[in-house]
């Protein structure tokens, strides 16, 4: 279990030209996907195989103090502080990778605003 591997997922995930085709996405998201949103929204891998785009004007992001938790042989938890270069705005983010048929995939994410960025 590799940090360096699982950043580079995280990082695919982020990926403007990923986050413009919706194919790709549902690609990287087990079915039994679920995200609470910076919103407070819960959403499912089945509100997201409705759409046609994720983004259609994708951001710049820019992954900070990564970090990761073996949870088990096939499970892991990132988490990472996440800035969006355009806005200026910070966010805590984790997910939950899980190895499904040999491809890693997300099962949940949460992404939290950073009201104040004290440490």
């Amino acid at each position: 279990m590799d940090k360096a591997f699982f950043k580079q997922l995280d990082q695919q995930h982020l990926s403007a030209d990923n986050r413009r085709n919706i194919k790709t996405i549902l690609g990287v998201l087990n079915e039994r996907y679920s995200e609470i949103t910076a919103s407070g929204n819960l959403n499912h891998y089945q509100d997201y195989a409705k759409l046609a785009t994720l983004d259609i004007f994708p951001k710049a992001y820019e992954i900070l103090s990564y970090d990761i938790k073996v949870l088990s042989d096939s499970s892991v938890l990132s988490f990472y502080k996440l800035k969006e270069k355009n806005s200026n705005t910070l966010s805590l983010r984790s997910n939950i990778w899980l190895k499904s048929d040999e491809n890693w995939q997300l099962i949940f994410h949460q992404g939290t605003p950073v009201i104040s960025d004290e440490d």
